[in-house]
């Protein structure tokens, strides 16, 4: 991890240059009080948690600006970061997280999240800053394929795809630390505009509208919501 190459993004002082409360700045307090679940419960599945900060805050949030009782799965590819995300967990009884590679693992402990809560989909999915890392390790197929499998999960999606030049920033760090560059990255045929590439897939591939787009962070991202048509 010199240097700050990471090949999945998990970033283990992530937070200390992305605080939670500046991404969470950027979030829409008037969408999430309206939902077609039948009861009093809002469930929401964090794709790419790291070590669960954001996480936590969101629950807050939610707690605050939604009107139900909340509860979240969180899952990372690695397994320290869930380790530390499990550690300070402040809400246990809310909040649960789970080793899991979404594109390879079974989804079991998502299949038996849903199960216990007797849902068969969640009602938010965030998939903050993670893109990236799905299209450089399993090219364009396997973006549209994750696109998918997340519009599927749920009736409400949270995505920050990154820009074009956050791949090539990533690529970079892999050359200096001496790492294999990505095997796909020279394959990859979406690049320009790859965020507003997303988007248009999300709605014309997955059924979604777009409800919400907002303000660039100091990241020169955006975060982008979704709902079900």
């Amino acid at each position: 991890m010199a240097n700050g190459a990471v090949k999945f993004g998990n970033f283990i002082n992530y937070y200390q240059f992305n605080t939670p409360e500046e991404r969470l700045a950027v979030f829409p307090t008037h969408l999430w009080n309206n939902w077609r679940s039948p009861d009093d419960k809002l469930l929401v599945l964090d794709v790419g948690c790291n070590a669960g900060n954001f996480t936590q805050l969101f629950y807050k949030f939610l707690t605050e600006h939604s009107g139900r009782e909340v509860f979240i799965l969180g899952i990372d590819i690695d397994p320290i970061l869930i380790e530390r995300s499990q550690e300070s967990n402040a809400y246990p009884s809310n909040i649960r997280y789970s080793t899991l590679d979404f594109m390879k693992d079974s989804n079991e402990c998502i299949k038996e999240f849903l199960s216990f809560h007797v849902r068969e989909k969640f009602d938010v999915t965030l998939c903050l800053s993670i893109t990236m890392w799905i299209h450089l390790n399993h090219g364009d197929d396997g973006l549209w394929t994750f696109l998918r499998r997340v519009s599927s999960l749920s009736e409400v999606l949270v995505v920050e795809p990154q820009p074009w030049k956050c791949y090539q920033t990533a690529t970079r760090r892999m050359t200096r630390a001496n790492e294999e560059e990505f095997p796909l990255y020279r394959l990859l045929k979406n690049r320009t505009g790859v965020d507003i590439t997303i988007s248009k897939f999300l709605v014309s591939d997955c059924g979604k509208i777009l409800i919400y787009e907002s303000p660039e962070t100091k990241w020169k991202r955006r975060v982008y919501v979704y709902r079900e048509q």
